[in-house]
């Protein structure tokens, strides 16, 4: 992916060579032997700062334009960001009361979401929050953040809700935490079809990537790809819009 990864598409980077990164992604899942049937896909990540909630919300865009039904869900009780992505990005729904999200003391007024369907108080047209400006793209928040994440997303319950999201969608692409930091993304391969991994390129970090994949992969669900994020696009020239008709170069 392009080095712009804080960056969620508008219809003002459609035609850049960040939005040609995401269409190619789109385009190598749904080559044969890619996503091989997944429907539920979990977009991960070794450590914090990776892209991946920025993966979740602009190939989720893409594919919803493409034509399929898709559902982000914002998994990642240890630190929600998809409703702030996509609201800042001209594309999202804005939710009052944001800012609950981070309150635990009922003070403000947080928005039922992925919790509440676990907990079964809520029913998923109560929760499915549309992404104003693209077709087929509904969201999903976390909900009520709850003191026990791991143990909430690895309740038996998780697994219905799963299903009932694959009833209303083509693709279901979830956020998550950083699994070198919590367990979440483990109890999530039980649950779902695939692990999309995201990491960031330039010099190592601290986060072992090969360790993180090899906990991901104790689960259900296989490894779907790879996503290398923040590259230098303009390395290879192509930091301005391609467009046809440019005359020939000797």
């Amino acid at each position: 992916m392009a080095r712009e990864a804080s960056i969620v598409l508008t219809s003002a980077t459609l035609q850049t060579a960040f939005a040609e990164a995401y269409r190619s992604l789109r385009a190598n899942l749904g080559v044969d032997g890619g996503m091989q049937g997944a429907r539920a896909l979990l977009v991960a990540s070794g450590g914090p700062g990776e892209g991946k909630s920025t993966t979740v919300a602009n190939l989720g865009i893409l594919m919803a334009q493409a034509g399929q039904r898709v559902v982000l869900v914002d998994a990642d009780f240890r630190r929600p960001c998809l409703h702030r992505l996509l609201a800042a990005s001209g594309n999202g729904h804005r939710v009052t009361g944001v800012d609950g999200f981070w309150q635990r003391d009922g003070a403000d007024p947080v928005r039922r979401g992925l919790s509440d369907l676990i907990a079964g108080t809520a029913s998923y047209v109560e929760v499915a929050t549309p992404v104003d400006g693209t077709e087929n793209l509904v969201m999903v928040p976390t909900g009520t953040i709850p003191p026990n994440p791991a143990e909430l997303l690895a309740s038996p319950r998780m697994r219905s809700v799963i299903a009932d999201f694959c009833d209303h969608a083509d693709v279901v692409l979830l956020d998550s935490p950083p699994c070198s930091l919590y367990s979440d993304a483990q109890e999530l391969t039980r649950v779902t079809d695939g692990i999309l991994y995201v990491l960031r390129s330039g010099p190592p970090g601290p986060v072992n990537h090969v360790r993180s994949l090899k906990k991901l992969q104790q689960g259900q669900a296989r490894l779907i790809g790879i996503v290398m994020n923040q590259v230098d696009v303009r390395a290879a020239g192509y930091s301005r819009p391609y467009r046809g008709g440019a005359p020939a170069r000797g």
